[in-house]
């Protein structure tokens, strides 16, 4: 079978190749999945790069690329049940191939009506509905989202506005080809086009000096400490990314007066496996976003064979991309 693989650690456009491999036999507890289409994530780059904490590190050499990534069960290994011909999607290794052995605990079995490019991104989907729901803002609350043309930024705005949340998206530049008022944002603000205003100005201007209940930020640095100075009292921030190297600054006395809550959150299957109790979620969240109107943009999508011209583009896009992300379409 082919599969983009690494025999090294380093830049992801320098040490992945496509090659034949064999195909993985399924072990005890385990399931053979043949795969249909898997994200590009920047995450992806940082297990190339051996940057992540265990127990996600690559056994070289030959470690298969990819980190998740939508299937069909077509083997079980002894142990395990699910049935053969299910859809699934994987958080797991091995992924940017044409099969993938995954333990049976880590996979998400999914309606077989989900649509399959939306499934492929669910990781981002689940990330979304959780920095939501973590905010605890509520219908006709004001909640801050940065990077508002990344994905997790573009689904989080859609899934508030179905609360009725109030959002405003905060961007580098308009984006080109993607109108943020129709994907959720009621404002947004360009931050290459502030007109001489501060960020704190323009957000205490459109929310008629109300100020945020919410924060859900993904850049830190200065943005996000201009962010915090317009927060009411006991807003929520959270805190899922850090495109911005620059430290921010937030004063203690600001902070207690304010009653402010600042929480990280990062992916919930990053360490721990999916467990049943989150199926209600996960059927909520392929309901939600089955509706044609919700928007999970793809900015290319690239057969194994054209890996580097899809990591190229992914890796060297600037952070934020306006276009969504890549996805290998397997099969």
């Amino acid at each position: 079978m082919k599969a983009i693989v690494f025999d090294k650690l380093g830049l992801p456009t320098e040490v992945l190749q496509l090659r034949e491999v064999s195909k993985p036999e399924p072990g005890a507890g385990e399931v053979l999945i043949k795969m249909l289409n898997a994200p590009i994530n920047p995450g992806d780059f940082l297990y190339i790069q051996n940057l992540y904490p265990e127990p996600k590190k690559p056994v070289l050499p030959g470690q298969v690329a990819g980190n998740s990534g939508t299937g069909i069960v077509v083997g079980n290994g002894p142990g395990s049940k699910i049935a053969e011909g299910t859809l699934v999607v994987a958080y797991y290794f091995n992924t940017w191939a044409e099969y993938a052995v995954i333990p049976e605990k880590w996979l998400i079995p999914l309606p077989s009506d989900a649509p399959l490019e939306k499934a492929g991104q669910l990781m981002s989907l689940i990330s979304a509905y959780d920095v939501v729901a973590a905010s605890k803002t509520k219908k006709g609350d004001w909640l801050a989202v940065t990077a508002g043309n990344s994905i997790v930024s573009i689904a989080a705005m859609q899934m508030a506005r179905r609360r009725g949340i109030r959002v405003i998206a905060l961007v580098r530049k308009q984006p080109v080809g993607l109108d943020l008022r129709q994907l959720g944002a009621e404002e947004v603000i360009d931050l290459s086009d502030l007109g001489g205003d501060t960020v704190e100005q323009r957000v205490r201007a459109l929310t008629a000096g109300a100020g945020l209940n919410g924060i859900i930020d993904s850049v830190g640095g200065p943005l996000l400490e201009s962010l915090l100075h317009c927060t009411q009292p006991f807003a929520k921030v959270i805190i899922y990314g850090n495109m911005d190297e620059r430290s921010f600054k937030a004063h203690n006395i600001e902070i207690l007066m304010k009653g402010l809550i600042i929480e990280a959150y990062i992916y919930r299957h990053f360490f721990t496996p999916p467990v049943p109790e989150e199926k209600e979620m996960i059927r909520e969240i392929v309901d939600m976003t089955k509706d044609p109107s919700f928007i999970v943009p793809v900015s290319g999508r690239y057969r194994l064979d054209e890996h580097q011209t899809a990591i190229q583009k992914s890796f060297y896009s600037t952070a934020g991309s306006t276009t969504g992300k890549g996805l290998f379409i397997i099969a």
